[in-house]
């Protein structure tokens, strides 16, 4: 398929302009030679931003994100010629995309801001406009390894504060085939005699939850003539709704049937427990 140029910019929420600190919450991408404009803004899952400007109210934030979406929605009607216009900018109806675009991110003073213009090749714009969305405001980037390496780094923490570190090292095995790395294997006597695997469950998609389960299932049962007997699994699961819930309560279910342990690895008491 032919490839188009487009641009975007980053739409930013910056209610201090003493300190320049902004959140990223959306994308706004034009492509001019298909007069395509179009947005994406974060109305919904709004959680890091108020976790980041504790100082401004909730009610607030959702009001402004709400009111800058609807304004977007005109100027992307306005691209098509619909609606009355918008007397905030200085452009005809006669303008095309591209002009509505360039007016819109122009650098003004407000709590809403938009980035330098970028430049992207696409033979999508829908879809780009979603992945640059996914990446910049959702971070998909920061995906179940990204986060899985924070849990890891969180239990090592725990461990190294109850001084039991130094019993837990990292381990492969193997059955000459099929092999497996877990980060924490509790030695003693030259013999290992528990795993402890930090495992990350919160994935958007219930699917992944239940797809990431299985894999380590599989592996352990592969595994389970090398490994030793005792085998703990510190789980990190969704904040978010219920189909991510019950996907969860799903996977954990799995987990014990297999005879793995689950702890709640943010429960420090619940995790030393399960390893001493």
């Amino acid at each position: 398929m032919k490839k188009h140029a487009v641009s975007y910019a980053i739409i930013r929420f910056q209610p201090h302009v003493e300190t320049e600190e902004f959140a990223n919450i959306g994308i706004v991408l034009v492509a001019p030679r298909l007069s395509f404009l179009d947005f994406r803004i974060e109305t919904r899952r709004i959680g890091r931003i108020t976790n980041f400007f504790d100082t401004v109210e909730h009610a607030k934030i959702r009001t402004i994100l709400r009111h800058s979406h609807d304004e977007l929605k005109r100027i992307k009607d306005l691209s098509g010629h619909k609606g009355d216009g918008q007397t905030r900018f200085e452009f005809e109806l006669s303008d095309n995309a591209e002009h509505l675009f360039l007016a819109l991110t122009k650098d003004r003073e407000g709590v809403i801001r938009f980035s330098d213009v970028r430049f992207a090749m696409t033979d999508n714009p829908r879809r780009k406009i979603d992945e640059l969305f996914d990446y910049y405001v959702r971070r998909n980037f920061a995906g179940s390894i990204y986060k899985e390496g924070l849990l890891e780094r969180h239990v090592r923490s725990v461990l190294r504060m109850r001084e039991i570190g130094k019993n837990f090292k990292k381990k492969e095995f193997s059955d000459g085939v099929y092999s497996a790395t877990f980060p924490f294997v509790e030695i003693s006597d030259q013999k290992p005699i528990k795993i402890l695997k930090p495992i990350y469950l919160g994935q958007e998609d219930p699917t992944r939850i239940i797809d990431h389960s299985n894999k380590w299932i599989f592996t352990i049962n592969r595994l389970r003539n090398f490994l030793p007997k005792d085998v703990v699994f510190a789980v990190e699961g969704p904040k978010g709704n219920r189909l991510q819930g019950k996907a969860f309560s799903e996977a954990t279910e799995q987990l014990r049937l297999n005879n793995i342990t689950v702890v709640d690895a943010r429960n420090e008491v619940e995790l030393v427990g399960a390893i001493q």
